[in-house]
């Protein structure tokens, strides 16, 4: 048997998988002639690879599959004229295997890079495709005598849809299950998913009315979220349901199954801003910077709840972001909620979604909520000190059995998440005004890191700045090299009390008014040239008098707990207070 005598087929298996994942194909028989093949490949239909087809060869040889990551540089290929400037950028071959002998190869190739790390990271999804591809042809090959063009392209498809790692059935428009693949049949146990099943048997009413419903319109989708009880998990799932039209209308109807963990990491793929931010990206050379560093660092690695304390554009969320980028959460969604931001009246149900139904306006089919879609990520509580007392309830209940249960819902969904909060507001001061729960801040204060505000560590003016203006070059097209003494002086003056965000916003202003590489005095904002008024202002402030005075009262007692006593008996306060206030005012 020749495989040249099956080489229409050929093409026609080569010109369909290329349509369906976009990438070349080559294949060859036993004699290293190119029997099909298509992009640039498919002029050279008939002719000899003896002078390159050197990866076919050995897959010829061995009856193994072979892959190359580096095509040009790698051994094989060294007797190739091309070696050090092939254009191909990554090739998978697979022998075509026929009573145990390899009879061809077929060959997936990527020409460009978006093409080798998609086969890159899909790579045993792939194999095993072009495996079943190849077993297509050796198969037509055999049964050449008798096999005809529509079993041989029905057992093609079977093999494509088999190999999708979504669950995929088909069902006419009474509900009747038509077919499925080997994904779906994995979902659901055998006897619920049969050649004489009804999607009745596997879906609640609604949603089996839902899914037929798009029989009665070609243009129809359904998108609904379902879960799946099987034998050893509760399985969240996103179902999509398509019509499938014929010549004279819709005929049946695709069901299509995708776990959510999935999706969500699919989309935090393609979230590139959550992924820029590092440790190293929380700028600053002040001691407190640095000792931030390396404590955020250990901290990333472990799972307990962390809490960022510190004023409003000190970097707490970027802080948060970081340690999410170093944790084992980091494949996962790093999903933000600002307590302050969202309406109240919204807010819970942003955080725990509902059910269809749960309430007046409630959309169909409900709603996921954020901490759902943070599951196998992070969830940042940003400004939780803002968040309403009945929610903290609830997000202690989610913090302590890590279970969360949607509004106008019965069953609680389990959830994998690392917790990060952030605030601006003094918790122990709100717990005893009965603002904020007692139970919930020992619940999210396991691991206090606090940001100092900018006007404590002015030395890392510097490296912001220099960082600032570096961004804003690029941004705005400027050339600013150099900031004057006196530009230097009025930022060193300056309290900041909108912290490295004003600062940023400082310099953007500065930079878009100048042509010049040096910024002066003049390109400051009106605020900055008015330091004076702000330093005098600052004398009144009540928290830095109150931080200078228990400064002052410890220094002039003894460094041990009865010295402690002492200054706390003479400031008028319990030591417990005064050690609230000493962590508040990060004094050691």
């Amino acid at each position: 048997m020749e495989l040249i005598d099956v080489k229409d087929y050929a093409q026609q298996i080569a010109e369909a998988i290329a349509t369906v994942v976009k990438i070349d194909i080559e294949i060859a028989d036993h004699h290293l002639i190119r029997i099909a093949g298509t992009g640039r490949y498919h002029k050279g239909v008939g002719q000899s690879m003896d002078r390159e087809g050197y990866v076919h060869r050995e897959v010829l040889r061995t009856g193994h599959q072979f892959i190359i990551e580096t095509p040009g540089q790698h051994s094989i290929c060294a007797p190739c004229k091309a070696r050090g400037n092939c254009t191909e950028k990554y090739e998978v071959v697979s022998p075509i295997n026929v009573d145990g002998k390899a009879v061809g190869a077929i060959g997936l190739i990527c020409f460009t890079d978006d093409q080798a790390k998609l086969v890159e990271e899909n790579q045993h999804s792939y194999l095993i495709f072009l495996t079943k591809m190849a077993e297509t042809i050796a198969l037509k090959l055999k049964e050449q005598a008798f096999l005809t063009g529509l079993v041989s392209a029905n057992h093609y498809l079977n093999s494509i849809i088999d190999v999708l790692d979504e669950g995929l059935l088909t069902a006419d428009l009474h509900g009747n299950i038509l077919h499925y693949n080997q994904s779906a049949q994995r979902l659901f146990s055998a006897n619920l998913l049969t050649s004489r099943s009804n999607l009745s048997d596997l879906f609640a009413t609604q949603i089996v009315s839902d899914i037929l419903g798009v029989g009665e319109n070609a243009e129809e989708v359904v998108e609904r979220e379902v879960h799946i009880e099987t034998k050893k998990h509760r399985l969240q799932m996103v179902l999509r349901a398509l019509p499938i039209n014929g010549d004279d209308g819709v005929k049946s109807v695709a069901v299509i199954l995708r776990p959510f963990d999935e999706i969500s990491q699919i989309v935090t793929r393609l979230s590139q801003q959550n992924a820029g931010y590092t440790i190293e990206d929380i700028l600053g050379d002040s001691e407190a910077m640095r000792e931030l560093r390396k404590r955020a660092k250990v901290v990333a690695a472990g799972k307990s709840t962390v809490l960022i304390r510190g004023e409003s554009g000190t970097g707490k969320e970027m802080l948060a972001r970081a340690i999410h980028n170093l944790s084992p959460w980091k494949q996962g969604m790093f999903m933000a909620i600002n307590c302050t931001a969202i309406p109240e009246a919204l807010l819970e149900s942003e955080l725990f979604g509902y059910e269809e139904g749960a309430f007046t306006g409630a959309r169909k089919g409900g709603k996921i909520g954020k901490i759902e879609l943070a599951n196998k990520g992070t969830l940042f509580l940003d400004e939780i000190g803002d968040m309403p007392l009945f929610l903290q309830a609830k997000i202690l209940r989610v913090l302590q059995e890590r279970q969360v249960e949607r509004i106008g819902g019965i069953t609680p969904t389990s959830v994998d998440i690392r917790v990060i909060a952030a605030t601006h507001r003094n918790l122990e001061d709100m717990m005893n005004k009965g603002e904020f729960r007692e139970d919930l801040y020992y619940r999210i204060n396991v691991i206090p890191l606090v940001i100092k505000p900018l006007r404590d560590r002015k030395e890392d003016l510097t490296i912001l700045c220099e960082h600032f203006i570096q961004f804003y070059n690029q941004q705005l097209g400027k050339n600013v090299q150099n900031l004057s003494d006196g530009f230097r002086q009025k930022l060193r003056d300056y309290m900041w009390p909108g912290n490295v965000r004003e600062l940023q916003n400082i310099l953007e202003y500065a930079m878009s008014l100048t042509e010049a590489s040096t910024l002066t005095e003049e390109h400051l904002s009106p605020r900055l040239k008015q330091t004076e008024k702000y330093d005098d202002l600052d004398r009144f402030n009540l928290e830095n008098l109150e931080r200078a005075t228990i400064l002052r009262c410890l220094q002039s007692s003894e460094d041990s707990v009865r010295g402690k006593e002492k200054a706390a008996k003479a400031l008028g306060i319990g030591m417990a207070t005064l050690y609230r206030k000493l962590a508040r005012y990060n004094i050691r």
